[in-house]
């Protein structure tokens, strides 16, 4: 896709186990990447896909680099509250499928990228424009055909709420409140009245995913 040579680092994170035999191979997805909120770069839809990443600072490249801040936040133990969409999803995957001693460990068995592949400023929402879901989903049908999900996890319901496949998708597809959001611990009429930590664990469960004995 053009936007992943304008912008590489935005590619999918693809754990290294993904597509193991015997597991489930998850694609999770999340809304939007940010940049930091002094960011002065145009973000606007005209600019942004019009523009690529050498126009970015390293720090506006560091805040869109999918792999990076996984693996960087990996290695803080997913402490940082503002990766709590990777923390707490991965701490259900966990209780209810693998079952590491070390949670962060479900990070080798996922793939990851974020819907809209324009970025917010840090602490909004995407204020979502027609370009953005037409870009969205065609990036969808592209990691829909490889990696090969099993299953589809929206940890949005804004980027599930602009998701419009052209295809049937022959895989179950979830979708959670965000992780970061107070409806991941509290129950809504929306959500059937459970939480959306909730919705995440019963999905799970059904995937019948082997406990791990951490030698892998």
């Amino acid at each position: 896709m053009k936007i992943y040579e304008q912008y590489p680092t935005m590619r999918p994170y693809v754990g290294k186990h993904y597509s193991d035999t015997g597991i489930p191979s998850l694609l999770l997805i999340g809304e939007s990447h940010y940049v930091p909120d002094d960011s002065e770069h145009d973000i606007t839809p005209e600019s942004w896909y019009s523009g690529n990443s050498g126009t970015l600072s390293d720090d506006e490249l560091r805040y869109i680099s999918t792999a990076q801040c996984i693996e960087e936040s990996r290695a803080e133990g997913f402490s940082n509250k503002a990766h709590s969409i990777w923390r707490n999803a991965f701490l259900e995957i966990n209780e209810f499928g693998p079952a590491y001693t070390d949670f962060t460990r479900v990070a080798d068995d996922i793939a990851f990228y974020n819907f809209f592949l324009r970025p917010a400023f840090t602490g909004d929402s995407l204020v979502v424009a027609p370009q953005d879901v037409e870009i969205a989903n065609e990036a969808f049908r592209t990691h829909y055909k490889a990696p090969k999900p099993t299953a589809v996890v929206f940890l949005s319901s804004l980027a599930h709420n602009h998701f419009h496949p052209t295809e049937p998708v022959s895989v179950p597809v979830i979708v959670t409140p965000h992780p970061g959001c107070e409806w991941w611990n509290r129950e809504a009429q929306k959500y059937g009245n459970k939480r959306g930590r909730d919705i995440l664990a019963d999905f799970i469960k059904t995937t019948n995913w082997p406990k791990m004995t951490d030698s892998k």
